[in-house]
């Protein structure tokens, strides 16, 4: 039989139940089709509408750096949410089967079989509590280490630095950021460059509490010509300023927090591109991790 033959005899079956129900005198109920739901791929919340599906993707900043389920692979915005998409009171059923037998407790990783997973577990784990006499000992020790400048190699190949700033206060009311300590690493946290910074204006107020700082950590401080002069190298990476400010060559990103008051504290500027600041970051900027949206889902 054709597909015109079978849609003819439907057709004409539908003709001869609507004629009966109109002979009874009984009106057809009408057919109820199930509203379209859309679904977020990344946490597979649903909406009725579509453009509040656009809005939530527009404004939940799903990343990969997000905690994510290795069964269903659905975003959490917290481990803590995973761990209970996983063994809360009411977990996924195939999701909490997987993890209890192939997903490890700690870091909330699931492997392909229950030996490797076996085998994860047994390295990972934290590390033993160091005695506090230790820590006393080798944080006096760094001290003195650390009290000088320390300008150690970087790896040619290396393309990103994180920096890092301690601000000292000045002023009359001890509100002017000074930067007293300024350290960087490298894409491997290696140690790259530290120094205590000659303060630009007199010191009013060290925040020893926390800074950790006094006054005799910058006594023998590097003059902040200098420290600008070893950032520079560092970060350009023998590029030439003009290249660098067009498409940036072998010049090396430079990463940390709120970068543009470290950068001005230090009297230097870098370009935009070249700058991943975690304090612009919108994954990282989330306040509200119990956030749902109002809508119905």
């Amino acid at each position: 039989m054709s597909d015109f033959q079978v849609g003819f005899l439907a057709a004409e079956k539908a003709d001869e139940s609507s004629h009966l129900s109109m002979e009874s005198g009984v009106e057809p109920e009408p057919v109820k089709t199930p509203s379209k739901r859309h679904r977020c791929a990344a946490c597979f919340k649903q909406y009725k509408r579509k453009d509040h599906l656009i809005w939530h993707m527009k404004t939940s900043y799903h990343s990969v750096h997000q905690p994510k389920c290795g069964v269903c692979e659905k975003h959490c915005k917290s481990f803590e949410s995973l761990r209970e998409h996983l063994t809360g009171p009411l977990p996924k059923g195939n999701c909490s089967k997987m993890f209890a037998e192939k997903g490890c407790d700690l870091c909330m990783k699931i492997f392909d079989s229950s030996d490797a997973a076996s085998t994860h577990k047994e390295a990972c784990r934290l590390p033993p509590p160091v005695p506090i006499a230790t820590i006393l000992s080798d944080s006096a020790g760094s001290q003195n280490k650390m009290s000088s400048s320390f300008n150690g190699c970087i790896a040619a190949d290396s393309k990103a630095v994180a920096m890092d700033c301690e601000m000292v206060g000045g002023g009359s009311d001890e509100s002017v950021d000074i930067c007293a300590r300024v350290c960087l690493v490298d894409d491997a946290e290696n140690l790259v460059f530290h120094a205590y910074v000659q303060p630009a204006s007199p010191v009013t107020n060290y925040r020893h509490e926390v800074t950790g700082l006094t006054a005799e950590h910058l006594q023998d401080a590097m003059p902040l010509e200098e420290v600008q002069a070893k950032i520079k190298e560092i970060l350009y990476n023998g590029e030439i300023l003009g290249r660098v400010r067009m498409n940036s060559g072998k010049a090396r990103l430079l990463v940390g927090h709120d970068l543009e008051h470290d950068l001005e504290s230090l009297g230097l500027s870098y370009p935009d591109h070249l700058l991943r600041d975690t304090a612009k970051y919108p994954p990282l900027m989330k306040t509200n991790l119990l956030h749902h949206s109002s809508w119905d889902t």
